[in-house]
């Protein structure tokens, strides 16, 4: 990965498909036509290209099918359809894939002054009980670098069963950068959740 500093290109030693080779692979042996981590990272590469849903991340890998295979050192030319796209994100393990691209991102020139916006996003098609007291639904919070563009952490919990002020605490106590200015709702200006923040000059 090369990131811009100060007029100058520096690279990351850490690479998007060497932290998604740790994701656990929850298929069975026989069933693994396509690499675990080559698949996600085209997802990755497909999200944060624009293509979000199934279908779309499915054309976006069959528009570079050609670049995906020699950039990704592939023996197969064909590529993963919509379909095993699907099937992959609704059976990973989430918190390991949040884990790994977490790891990737914390190594691409973080550095201390960036400002940090964070904020809990409900998803769409994920709420059940929608017409009782138990409805449920399930909650991304984010960091957000206004600098680099992009998201530094993220913490997904369920609406029925954790507030997005814990999660948000659980996010903040992973950050331990200095210097940081943080952007966030003003329900998190509590004190037990300031006591959250990253050590050292973080600014809320």
């Amino acid at each position: 990965m090369v990131w811009q500093k100060e007029g100058k290109m520096e690279t990351s030693g850490v690479s998007l498909l060497s932290c998604l080779r740790e994701v656990p692979d929850f298929r069975r042996a026989q069933g693994r036509r396509y690499p675990l981590a080559e698949t996600l990272c085209m997802i990755v590469m497909s999200i944060m290209s624009g293509y979000c849903a199934y279908r779309e991340i499915g054309r976006f890998i069959g528009h570079n099918q050609q670049e995906l295979v020699s950039c990704l050192g592939l023996s197969r030319k064909q590529l993963p359809s919509h379909v095993t796209i699907r099937q992959v994100l609704i059976n990973l393990d989430f918190k390991a894939l949040a884990d790994a691209f977490r790891r990737w991102a914390g190594a691409q020139g973080q550095a201390s002054g960036r400002s940090v916006s964070i904020d809990g996003k409900s998803l769409r098609s994920t709420v059940s009980e929608h017409d009782n007291q138990q409805q449920n639904f399930v909650v991304l919070v984010s960091a957000f670098c206004q600098q680099t563009g992009l998201i530094e952490e993220v913490e997904r919990f369920e609406n029925g069963k954790q507030s997005e002020i814990g999660s948000v605490r659980d996010l903040l106590s992973r950050m331990q950068q200095r210097g940081l200015l943080l952007t966030l709702d003003a329900l998190h200006c509590q004190k037990k959740q300031l006591r959250s923040l990253p050590p050292s000059g973080s600014t809320i």
